[in-house]
């Protein structure tokens, strides 16, 4: 179950697993058309086809794809429609019912490639790895100073300074768990310096209906470091 204490710990963790699952997908993409181009430079044949449409594609009018689709006779004769996208200078050369070079797999006619053709998923080779990095960073980041966030309360609640605090707001916040909204409550103390420092805290919506302003409750705070502080839930 998610709850205030944990919810960093699930966030990231989500994060994490997303991002992991990117960089796999994209590192799959690159496995396997690597392997395509391995076994068609090893055991590929090459045969001619017929173009049957040359299509010319503008991607938000500052790129555009030069798309061909062609057929060509597989090895027991019977025919293959495929199509590609091809750099330019390939796309211009080739004209429509005109022949175009074909090499592909004799136990997978599907696979295949033709001069000049560029790779469809070259940009999900890239884009994936690199989305899924930064996601995983920023999971694990999550994770990581969720764990230093709660080493950090628990050395307070054991060994730091006692002081009351003074609640001085209770508030709805834009943290939802479970689809529930989390309330937000602020609080002040005084340091043995004299010093004041502000804090606040998420709670359940029936934790936080114990509190209201001006009540007392409790925080633990690093004596060397006041900013440093946790609050107890106690009165």
């Amino acid at each position: 179950m998610i709850t205030t204490e944990n919810f960093w710990f699930w966030f990231g963790g989500v994060w994490l697993a997303v991002g992991v699952l990117f960089a796999g997908i994209g590192s799959g993409i690159a496995v396997n058309r690597a392997g395509v181009d391995e076994r068609l430079a090893a055991a590929g044949v090459a045969t001619e086809g017929v173009v049957l449409m040359k299509e010319l594609d503008a991607r938000d009018g500052s790129s555009e794809t030069h798309h061909v689709t062609f057929r060509f006779a597989g090895p027991q004769g019977e025919t293959v429609r495929g199509s590609a996208e091809l750099d330019s200078a390939a796309w211009d050369a080739l004209v429509e019912r005109g022949p175009i070079s074909v090499v592909y797999l004799p136990d997978r006619p599907g696979m295949y490639r033709v001069p000049g053709q560029t790779d469809d998923d070259a940009v999900l080779t890239l884009v994936f790895p690199l989305v899924g990095g930064a996601l995983a960073a920023v999971g694990g980041f999550v994770i990581a100073n969720a764990v230093r966030m709660r080493r950090v309360r628990r050395v307070l609640l054991r060994n730091g300074a006692t002081a009351a605090a003074t609640v001085v707001d209770v508030a709805a916040g834009n943290l939802r768990i479970n689809g529930v909204p989390q309330l937000v409550l602020r609080y002040r103390f005084q340091d043995t310096s004299g010093n004041m420092h502000d804090g606040k805290i998420h709670l359940r919506p029936e934790e936080a209906q114990r509190w209201s302003v001006g009540g007392m409750g409790r925080v633990r705070y690093d004596s060397r470091n006041p900013r440093s502080h946790a609050w107890t839930g106690e009165r």
